[in-house]
């Protein structure tokens, strides 16, 4: 994960056809909610997984969109985010959804 990840634009990919609803990749297990850090990432993966076709990227600039990103990502049942996955990749950065909710929050 890169330095300031927490601080940067997060991009996913949502259904435009389900509101609400985007990406959640199951691995041993494990759900994932991904995000990318880059837009043109986040579009280059959702042309190359064919379940994600159709996908558009949506920007989440600030921590309440981030929050609510997380919320609808553990409704989902993931428990982990993966950042800046691109298929074929043998690893990516991961953390806990409540570790990113923690480290989103705005400093009082």
């Amino acid at each position: 994960m890169s330095a300031g990840f927490f601080e940067k634009v997060w991009y996913v990919l949502t259904d435009p056809l389900r509101v609400g609803e985007h990406l959640i990749l199951t691995s041993a297990e494990v759900k994932y909610a991904l995000v990318w850090t880059r837009s043109k990432a986040a579009l280059d993966f959702s042309r190359e997984l064919a379940a994600a076709r159709g996908m558009k990227v949506s920007p989440l600039y600030s921590w309440t969109l981030k929050d609510a990103f997380l919320s609808a990502s553990e409704q989902l049942g993931a428990t982990h985010l993966l950042i800046d996955y691109h298929p074929g990749a043998l690893q990516a950065a991961a953390t806990t959804l409540s570790h990113a909710r923690e480290r989103i929050q705005p400093q009082p």
